[in-house]
């Protein structure tokens, strides 16, 4: 599942599912303050917080000082004194502060800028999604393959197999913006129990997390 950077409640710098459209995931280059700048509040400009005795990026009002100055190369977001762009911890999980640190050259560190303009658009109702191999929004089952051929369905939240029974509970369908299998019966997601640190499945309220 490919992320980004995002700005969320106007200031803190996070890292988001990517989802095309959505201004709070743009950027763009400002010539005249040379800064990188939020699409969404066009005023303000990747910055790192207390002047720069920091670690912490943020989203502030433009100044153009130094600590607001950022370049792409070979692969990071590097600023004046030579600190990177940093998913904090490495861990690939959504909602994770993006924050500044020394190049370690870990992947936690490294991005790719993708224009809006070159993004391929993302699938609509019925279209497949070939990096999840679903098609968007079309209702399937999962059928096993030992020899009763038993349905996937759910019990509350828990789930087991079933004969066939024609109930919504058995029906599954991928949502595009969440990324998720959802259950047809109340649009809960697969989920894995205890945000991914066990390996009990379950329908949970949808959060895009990996789990």
């Amino acid at each position: 599942m490919k992320r980004c950077v995002e700005v969320v409640g106007g200031r803190n710098v996070v890292l988001k599912t990517v989802s095309k459209g959505r201004n709070t995931q743009q950027w763009f280059f400002d010539s005249n303050t040379r800064t990188i700048k939020s699409q969404q509040f066009k005023d303000r400009s990747f910055d790192i917080q207390n002047a720069g005795r920091s670690n912490n990026l943020q989203v502030w009002k433009t100044n153009a000082r130094w600590f607001q100055l950022f370049r792409y190369r070979d692969g990071y977001m590097q600023n004046e004194k030579g600190k990177v762009f940093d998913v904090s911890g490495g861990h690939d999980s959504e909602n994770r502060n993006v924050i500044l640190w020394n190049k370690h050259k870990g992947l936690n560190q490294q991005w790719d800028i993708v224009y809006v303009d070159e993004m391929k658009p993302e699938p609509k109702k019925g279209e497949l999604n070939t990096e999840f191999g679903f098609y968007v929004e079309r209702p399937f089952y999962i059928i096993s393959q030992m020899a009763k051929g038993r349905y996937l369905d759910r019990i509350n939240n828990n789930l087991v197999i079933k004969t066939k029974n024609g109930f919504n509970t058995q029906e599954w369908f991928f949502h595009q913006p969440s990324k998720t299998v959802r259950n047809k019966k109340d649009n809960r997601s697969f989920d894995i129990q205890s945000a991914g640190r066990s390996n009990n499945m379950q329908v949970w309220n949808t959060n895009s997390g990996w789990f």
